[in-house]
Order: C-alpha cells, then structure tokens, then sequence
C-alpha cells in the first residue's frame, strides 16, 4: 500500500440521476458520521468558489445546489479522496481541521492539472474526516466553464495524481532517500574505482616478463584452483590478490572484438561476471555493505508509492542489479588493463624474438666470413708457394710482379729490398684499385697463365 491513497471517479454526465446524486453527495461529505465540523456550524464543508481565500460555506447547501444547477449543464464533477495513516498523517501534522484545510488549498492545483483544469475556471470544495485508522479528506472539484462533456477519465490520470501529490508531500523525505541513495552510489563508485585504479596501476607497472609469470601461473587454472592459487611471491601482501585468478579466468572469456560493456557481453559471459562480482561482495564485505545500503535507499523511496513486499522486494532486486552492474563495468575496466598488457607484452616478445632472430643471423655471418677469410687466405698462401717454387728468369725475377686474384706479390728493384723478395704481402680485394700493377712483355703470359690457374 501507498504512503498516500488517491482515489478519483464521476457520475456520467448525461445520466438523468447525476445531478441529484453530486447533490446528495455534497452533504454526505459534509454532514456524515466522522467529519470534523467548522466551528460553531453543523458540517465541516469548506472550499473555494471564486479567487480569494479558502471559506468555510454557512451551509453545506450553498454549494450542493451550485453543483446541482452545473451538472444539469453537464460540467463534470470530480470526486476524489486523499488518505494517509494515522501515523504519516501525524508526521505531516494533519491533526486539526486548519491543518487539512491548509494541505487542500496547497495541493487542489495539483488535481486540476492533471483533469485539464485552468486555474482561473476551477472550483472545489471538500470536507476532512477524521475516521479512526483512516483519516482522509474528501474534494469534489470542476471546471465552471467547461464546454464540452468528458464522459471518460483515463485510469493513468488518478495515479499520475497521486505519484506527485507524494512527490509534493513528502518532498524532504524524498530529497532525504535520493541523497542517501546517491551517497550510497558515490561510495560504491568510489570504492570500485579505487580498486580497479589500484590494479591497473599495479598491471602499468609490472614488467612484461612478470606480467607473463603471473599470466602463465593464474591463467589457465580451473574453477576448483581459484580458492587453492598460492599467490606468494607474485603478489606480496597486495590486497587484490585474491580476485586476480578470477579476472584472468574471465578476461579468456571476453569476445575478442568489440567494445567491451556489460549490457554487450554474451549472456554466457555475463552469467560469470555476475558469479565473479558475487564472490567479490561476499569477500569484500565493505562493498557488499554499500551494495545492501544502496538497495535499502531505493527501496525505502518505493514505499512511498508502494509499501507491498512483493514491490518492496522486487524494487530491492533492481537496486542490487544497478549496484551490481555499476561493479561489472568497473571490473571490465580493470579487464581492459590486462588485455593492454597481453598486448604490450605479446609485442615485448616479438621485438625480443627479432632481436634474437638478427644476433643471430649477424653472428653466422660474422663466423661465415671469417670462414672465407681464413679458406681464401690457405688458397693464397699456397698459390704464391707455388709461384714461388717456379723457375723464371733472372730478369722476371728482378723487374717482373707476380699477381694473383687476392692478393698481389711486388718487390722493387732496390738493392736494399733483395732480402726480401720471397715475402708475401697479401692485400684486400677492395684496395687492390689502389695499386697501378706494371707488366713487362716477357711476363704477360707467366702472369696470365697464373691468373688462370688461380680462377680455375
């Protein structure tokens, strides 16, 4: 049941009996058992028939016949009933007449509205009966100008009344819960974002060597491992150690493409998330608090509209999934991070793989060419003793050059270099263009025929 009770129905217009029965009505409110009399008068029916302030009519007749004479107009007359329990209409301080006079005049715009009612054209009157258990007021109000008949008011139209004369009445307490609530909120935001920001900085940090050791050692454990995962020695003391087996067995679960949201994920996926956020409140009993207290504010702003368990309940089932969902997308924040670091690891690994890859290949190329060095220069050495060991003619000896494909055997006609004819100066390919090599006729074909034993 609602904290207030709005109730609101009319006669047809164009039935024969409406106008007697608006009458009659009128001073049943006015004059029946439990309906607290003005002052020194015989009913308790007061109103407003024309601008100015609220009166108290001499005689509930006055207004019966008014009402009369309009029905027969076919002006609706709207009935309607506010009603609060003794304990709610003692906290708003609905204990005299004055005070029930004084809440209809603050809130009949409120009916009119809603009934498409100028301010200027409206009338009402009403009577309060102070009902043991159940006080409440009754008002019959309608539109003095109205020109055409509205045999039909639509059901939404008394509930839409009655949520905001609620929202009107209770307005501080309202302001109260939503406050309570939006702290309950920040808090629970606050202590999530704490949490995800700790670990995405503590995911920044970590090298990717040690990324991939915490990966490999929590990566691809079972269900029945999670509880049993020793984390010393990886974690230390860090409080979020005990929720990263769980983060590493969900972020395998996550799709591989797309923008990663809770409302996106595949119902197979969010059915373990929820499992993981629900471990987290029962461990982290601080977050679950501030779950249940975010929960209790929403459903305590319910009962103002609807004090049923099942409602209650069901109100409290929605808060828990707000609460609920506002922690799984803080948790795929911190599912992100890992998957930036999956990333910037799997990178790590290949700039290493390269990097091994051409130490590797500059190494055998390095042991390949000092290889060729070292065959070539075999080749050389016993290509010039075997030029050496051939017989030329002194001439060839004194003025000629011996040349082969590497290197290049040269001695001048200096007496002080005759000792060392026989030595070998062997010379790179690439600065034989810095010598001008002379060959006299008598050597051309000695020296060609060695060219080509030593191409063959």
């Amino acid at each position: 049941m609602s904290i207030l009770i709005y109730k609101q129905r009319h006669r047809h217009p164009n039935q024969k009996k409406t106008p007697k029965c608006n009458y009659a009505h009128i001073g049943y409110i006015a004059t029946r058992p439990g309906a607290v009399k003005n002052e020194g008068m015989r009913h308790g029916l007061f109103g407003k028939l024309e601008p100015g302030e609220v009166r108290e009519f001499s005689t509930w007749q006055e207004a019966a016949r008014l009402v009369r004479e309009l029905s027969y107009r076919r002006v609706n007359m709207y009935r309607g009933i506010i009603s609060f329990s003794p304990e709610t209409a003692a906290e708003l301080g609905l204990t005299d007449h004055k005070a029930w006079e004084d809440y209809m005049e603050r809130h009949i715009l409120t009916l009119a509205k809603y009934n498409g009612i100028r301010v200027q054209n409206l009338q009402w009157v009403a009577a309060h009966h102070n009902e043991r258990g159940h006080p409440h007021i009754h008002v019959v109000f309608w539109d003095k100008n109205q020109r055409t008949m509205v045999p039909f008011v639509h059901p939404s139209i008394p509930d839409k009344i009655r949520r905001q004369l609620i929202r009107d009445t209770f307005a501080e307490k309202i302001q109260a819960y939503c406050e309570a609530k939006q702290q309950a909120r920040e808090r629970l935001t606050t202590a999530t974002v704490d949490l995800v920001d700790e670990f995405e900085q503590y995911m920044e940090q970590l090298h990717p060597v040690e990324y991939k050791r915490l990966r490999e050692t929590f990566g691809h454990i079972t269900d029945d491992e999670l509880g049993a995962a020793s984390l010393d020695g990886v974690l230390s003391a860090d409080g979020l150690a005990r929720f990263i087996p769980g983060l590493f067995a969900l972020k395998e679960k996550m799709p591989k493409k797309g923008r990663l949201a809770y409302k996106l994920l595949p119902e197979e996926v969010k059915a373990e998330l929820d499992a993981f956020i629900s471990s987290l409140k029962t461990d982290c009993k601080y977050i679950g608090d501030l779950v249940n207290e975010y929960a209790d504010a929403k459903c305590q702003l319910s009962m103002l509209y609807d004090a049923d368990p099942a409602h209650v309940e069901e109100q409290r089932q929605k808060g828990i999934a707000e609460a609920d969902k506002l922690i799984a997308n803080k948790v795929l924040e911190a599912i992100r991070a890992m998957l930036r670091k999956d990333r910037e690891t799997g990178s790590f690994e290949y700039a290493e793989a390269r990097k091994a890859y051409y130490t590797e290949r500059l190494i055998c190329e390095i042991l390949m060419a000092l290889e060729q060095n070292t065959v070539s220069m075999d080749m050389e050495y016993d290509d010039c003793q075997k030029a050496m060991g051939c017989d030329l003619s002194k001439a060839a000896k004194k003025n000629g050059i011996c040349g082969t494909r590497t290197g290049v055997w040269n001695h001048n006609q200096c007496a002080a270099q005759e000792k060392i004819r026989k030595k070998l100066i062997l010379v790179n390919k690439s600065h034989l263009k810095k010598f001008t090599v002379y060959i006299k006729t008598p050597l051309k074909s000695c020296h060609f025929q060695l060219y080509w034993n030593r191409t063959e």
